[in-house]
C-alpha cells in the first residue's frame, strides 16, 4: 500500500516538474539540431554529414579516390558507388542517433531523472 502511495508522490512530483523537463527538452532538441557529424566509406572516398534532426544534410567525394575505386564503363562499379554513398549515409545517421542518445541522457541526469538510455530519443 506504500509503495503504491509513495509513487503516486512520485508522479505527482514529476507532473510538477514537468514545464522545466519540457523546457530542458527543447533546449536539447534546439542544440543538437545544431550539430553535425559525418562518416566515411571506401576508405574516405565518400562522406556523409548528419544533423541531429537525422537529417543528412550533405555528401561528398573525394574524386580522386572515388576515381581510383570506380571506373565509369563498369557497371558494377556503379553498384559499388551506390554501395558507398549509402553506407556513408547510414554510418552517419548512425552516429547522429548515438549523439541525440547522449544528450538526452546528460539531460536527463541534470534533470535528475531515473531514465533508463534509450527511453527518451521518441521525444525529439
Amino acid at each position: 500500500m506504500f509503495d503504491s502511495l509513495r509513487g503516486m508522490a512520485g508522479m505527482a512530483g514529476l507532473m510538477k516538474d514537468l514545464p522545466r523537463i519540457k523546457a530542458k527538452l527543447e533546449e536539447v532538441k534546439a542544440d543538437v539540431a545544431s550539430r553535425e557529424v559525418e562518416a566515411s566509406t571506401g576508405g574516405g572516398a565518400v562522406t556523409a554529414v548528419a544533423n541531429g534532426r537525422l537529417r543528412i544534410v550533405r555528401v561528398t567525394f573525394d574524386h580522386a579516390l572515388l576515381a581510383g575505386l570506380i571506373d565509369p564503363d563498369v557497371p558494377e562499379d556503379g553498384a559499388l558507388a551506390a554501395d558507398l554513398i549509402t553506407g556513408a549515409s547510414n554510418a552517419a545517421l548512425d552516429k547522429a542517433q548515438e549523439m541525440v542518445a547522449a544528450a538526452l541522457q546528460e539531460a536527463a541526469g541534470d534533470l535528475g531523472l531515473p531514465i533508463p538510455a534509450g527511453a527518451l530519443e521518441g521525444l525529439l
